[in-house]
């Protein structure tokens, strides 16, 4: 073959080198250089592109520069047009991400997070978001209550209770109150009997709450709360 494999053409005769060596112009030794010439002609690529190429380009990072804009489906495209592309493709991808982030999060939605701004603010433009629920703990809604706050507070605790001490069995309680002991004597100057009893304050029984935690304030884990306004 006439070119190496780094592309570098290879003679096959010197013909100076011949005359050194005395040796005469010889049709055998002319065809094959002639034939080696035409090799390397039909291995070169046309300018006018009326040959197609039989390999890979291996451009060794240089540029095909004044390439035209493509036109069919196989075609290269040139840097302007990938330019072109990419600023359509931009404006594009932040429209569907500002409607895709305005429908997961629209106007009164909730973001929650430890950031000391809400990163939603800068992603969705022209949004606006309020920092909520200050010392809150988040409560569910029942669909038509939201967006409102619940003052804190613990069930009321009541209870009564009621004794006749002239009277067997008379001792009443209700709520929290119970009775915890009770005495009796009998026989006193009025030939009636007496009572005595203790009673007792159990906010259970009241209702269930008390006695079910040994604080009010439950472990807590500090976020910040922003909702959408605008």
């Amino acid at each position: 073959m006439p070119y190496d494999s780094q592309g570098n053409f290879t003679r096959v005769y010197s013909w100076e080198q011949d005359r050194l060596n005395d040796i005469g112009i010889m049709s055998d030794r002319h065809d094959e250089e002639d034939d080696n010439f035409a090799a390397g002609f039909n291995e070169c690529f046309l300018r006018d592109g009326r040959a197609v190429a039989t390999g890979n380009f291996k451009m060794g990072n240089f540029k095909i520069t004044g390439l035209g804009d493509a036109q069919s489906a196989n075609d290269a495209v040139n840097k302007s047009q990938l330019d072109s592309l990419n600023s359509s493709l931009s404006g594009l991808i932040t429209t569907k991400i500002d409607t895709m982030l305005s429908a997961l999060y629209p106007v009164g939605s909730v973001y929650i997070g430890t950031q000391t701004t809400c990163p939603l603010a800068s992603l969705i433009a022209g949004s606006t978001w309020v920092l909520v629920a200050q010392n809150r703990a988040l409560w569910g809604g029942d669909g038509t209550n939201a967006n409102t706050t619940i003052n804190a507070g613990l069930p009321n605790i009541t209870g009564t209770f009621g004794a006749n001490g002239m009277t067997d069995g008379a001792i009443t309680t209700t709520g929290a109150f119970k009775t915890t002991s009770m005495s009796k004597q009998t026989a006193d100057s009025y030939g009636g009997s007496t009572q005595s009893q203790q009673f007792g304050f159990d906010a259970s029984q009241s209702s269930s709450i008390y006695g079910a935690s040994t604080t009010v304030q439950p472990p807590a884990y500090r976020v910040n709360v922003w909702r959408r306004t605008a």
